[in-house]
């Protein structure tokens, strides 16, 4: 049994025998009982006065759907499904797999298509991803992940109000950035990699919709603070690798392994701050520069260890 799995399984046992004993009488419910309360985003000083406030540490052998529910679409070239969303080894688990789906109203080339085809209406791949049924606002987010091996699947932790919840994610006639009740909704982007680069990723930020006139030229968005990261040691993300985002009323940084690599101003004056869900998604997918998903190391997993979340007083 590895030292994790025995921790949790301690820290379980302990919750259910007596919080006092454990040394705690008011433990929040949203706090994943095997976490331990003391704990701190991760090796670094930089992120001083924070507080665990929400966690899921994946302990347990399902995806606990009081914090979580799925993420169901059909994009790119997968269509996600809630089975392909395990929890087991103190892991979650996103599987990727090679079958074919039916998804008519995808209109997206799929891998051997070319330019001026017809969409296909299947897709020959699966992914998933779960999101948090929780909003949060300001704090600290935190997940430690690997990525999958092969090409052709976009990895993401990352930060959107879910604005499907009440229709059908499958259908892609809903664009509910279309909706005229919504005037400005933020996207923001921890941790994106395309899984033909084990050795890149890309943190940035989006205001949609924002005040006709405030757009960046040419777009219908802001984007905000894009950086690209790119390691040439011997740093791959199919290892397990700790990515976080502290989001202020008016900042954006963001971590990798403790180490901040990017920070940006997005004040909430002129973004127009609302709260977000977390999403844990992986999908296949043609982004950077792909051409096909490498069959050969299918089927294959992201697999996250856990996500937290720490608040503190902003002023």
């Amino acid at each position: 049994m590895s030292n994790k799995i025995l921790f949790k399984s301690l820290a379980s046992a302990c919750f259910a025998a007596s919080l006092t004993a454990c040394g705690s009488n008011n433990i929040s419910t949203e706090i994943d009982p095997t976490s331990d309360l003391k704990v701190k985003p991760y090796q670094t000083d930089a992120l001083a006065g924070y507080k665990l406030t929400w966690s899921d540490e994946f302990s347990g052998n399902a995806v606990d759907e009081i914090k979580w529910h799925y993420r169901l679409d059909c994009k790119h070239w997968s269509q996600q499904k809630a089975e392909n969303n395990t929890v087991s080894g103190g892991l979650l688990r996103i599987h990727l797999r090679k079958e074919t789906v039916e998804c008519p109203q995808n209109h997206w080339l799929q891998p051997g298509q070319q330019e001026g085809d017809e969409p296909a209406g299947v897709v020959q791949y699966t992914g998933g991803g779960i999101i948090s049924n929780k909003l949060f606002r300001y704090g600290y987010y935190e997940a430690r992940l690997k990525t999958p091996k092969g090409a052709g699947w976009h990895t993401s932790f990352w930060m959107m109000k879910d604005l499907t919840v009440d229709k059908d994610p499958s259908d892609l006639e809903f664009d509910p950035l279309a909706s005229k009740d919504i005037t400005s909704h933020i996207e923001l982007d921890p941790f994106e990699n395309d899984s033909i680069d084990p050795q890149h990723y890309q943190t940035d930020a989006h205001q949609w919709k924002p005040e006709p006139g405030t757009e960046d030229p040419g777009r219908t968005q802001n984007k905000v603070g894009t950086k690209q990261i790119r390691f040439t040691d011997d740093t791959v993300f199919t290892d397990f690798h700790v990515y976080g985002l502290e989001f202020t009323p008016t900042h954006l940084r963001y971590f990798f392994d403790g180490k901040m690599v990017s920070e940006t101003e997005f004040p909430a004056s002129k973004y127009k701050h609302n709260d977000i869900n977390i999403w844990l998604t992986g999908l296949g997918t043609f982004l950077g520069n792909t051409k096909a998903i490498d069959d050969s190391m299918l089927p294959e997993q992201i697999q996250v260890d856990y996500v937290r979340f720490f608040e503190k007083q902003f002023d």
